[in-house]
């Protein structure tokens, strides 16, 4: 399960659940229905019930059961926790599906586990839609207030011309430099800390320090190439995936679990250094951008 980043750009804020509905993972069975297709898994079933078998275990007066039967259940602490152990004496055979039940529906449900046909349908199978990119999502979440607008207040949505990106061309008012950037005097204390922090994680990694596992020197030098280029990535604002107001997603890779997606350092960092560009800088400035949460 991961969470991730999406960025909604819309023309209002009354948009977002419509630009995001497209997307939804059909894991609840809540999906729109618009959205589904439906997988037939008769045929590769069926091959698997007229094909194949099944190992069971053969108790001294002839009965077979499943090797995962409670009789083979051996507490090792307590009734809380317990092992399944089949006594070695025991034989162990297979047997084909086709013996053990009577029908091509009755090994759907007793053995794969399925509780009737598709009623729709009429046939074995799921809807799912293929474009699932989240199965719940929250505006902010755990990217709370991640947008900083030019007045230095921090939000989870505003009109792109309210927010501060360091890659724009110009900022009004005076303005201080910050590691080669930049910067509105009244937003330098915020950089200023932040450089600092970037400087200190990066040489820990750098030292073979990092938090995480994937925080070593190797991955850090092929994501952000030096210092400078991983401060800069921390105070763009970049998002894992972008929903423009098209209905279009745009991506790196697909998101898997624990946070790690498909795509490659190299992927990912032009994906993040070209966002201002592809998304940002020819967008209508009175469109909104959304921070959203989703998780997958």
């Amino acid at each position: 399960m991961s969470h991730y980043t999406v960025a909604v750009i819309t023309p209002s804020l009354n948009d977002v659940e419509h630009l995001l509905a497209p997307f939804q993972q059909n894991n609840l069975s809540d999906c729109p229905k618009e959205y589904l297709t439906f997988v037939d898994i008769e045929p590769e079933y069926r091959l698997r019930y007229e094909t194949e078998t099944a190992e069971y275990i053969e108790l001294e007066k002839g009965e077979l059961v499943s090797p995962d039967d409670p009789i083979f259940r051996k507490p090792i602490i307590g009734e809380l926790i317990s092992i399944q152990e089949v006594p070695t004496q025991l034989k162990r055979v297979q047997i084909p599906h086709t013996q053990v039940y009577a029908s091509f529906d009755d090994f759907m449900v007793q053995f794969i586990g399925y509780r009737s046909k598709d009623q729709k349908t009429g046939t074995w199978g799921y809807w799912e839609n293929s474009n699932a990119k989240w199965d719940w999502w929250e505006i902010g979440g755990r990217w709370s207030n991640m947008l900083l607008l030019r007045t230095g207040e921090q939000v989870n949505a505003a009109k792109l011309k309210d927010i501060f990106f360091v890659e724009q061309d110009t900022c009004e008012g005076v303005t201080v430099e910050v590691e080669g950037m930049r910067i509105p005097a009244a937003l330098a204390p915020k950089f200023q800390i932040g450089a600092a922090e970037a400087s200190e994680e990066w040489d820990a990694v750098m030292a073979g320090k990092g938090f995480f596992k994937f925080s070593n020197p190797a991955s850090y030098l092929k994501r952000y190439v030096d210092k400078q280029g991983f401060f800069r990535h921390l105070v763009s604002i970049s998002t894992y995936a972008v929903v423009t107001p098209d209905g279009a997603w745009h991506a790196s890779g697909e998101m898997g679990w624990f946070g790690i997606g498909s795509e490659t350092p190299e992927a990912a960092r032009d994906f993040s250094t070209s966002y201002y560009d592809t998304f940002i800088k020819n967008a209508n400035p009175e469109h909104y951008l959304v921070i959203v949460d989703c998780h997958i």
